[in-house]
């Protein structure tokens, strides 16, 4: 093996075989990133989203269920923590 001279002809040699070890390493970390991203992160996003809509209904079909068959004060106290329809949605008949 010769002697590597850093500062003079080989160190563009040196600076070159870095620069292309580094794009390699990056690119291969960012293809590992992507295959995790796409093989285990999306299916759990989405099946949390699709949990997240079925909580959704159920709860606002407990919430109708109990504002048909609850008492009075039941009743009051669901219409009170319900927010106010906004201005768009209260101008349309």
């Amino acid at each position: 093996m010769r002697d590597l001279d850093y500062t003079g002809s080989s160190g563009g040699l040196l600076a070159l075989a870095f620069g292309a070890g580094w794009a390699t390493a990056t690119t291969m970390w960012f293809a590992v990133a992507g295959m995790v991203w796409r093989f285990f992160l999306e299916p759990q996003i989405a099946q949390l989203k699709a949990d997240n809509l079925a909580n959704r209904e159920q709860i606002m079909r407990l919430e109708t269920a109990l504002l048909i068959h609850g008492s009075a004060s039941v009743k009051r106290a669901i219409q009170a923590t319900a927010p106010e329809p906004a201005a768009d949605e209260a101008a349309t008949p």
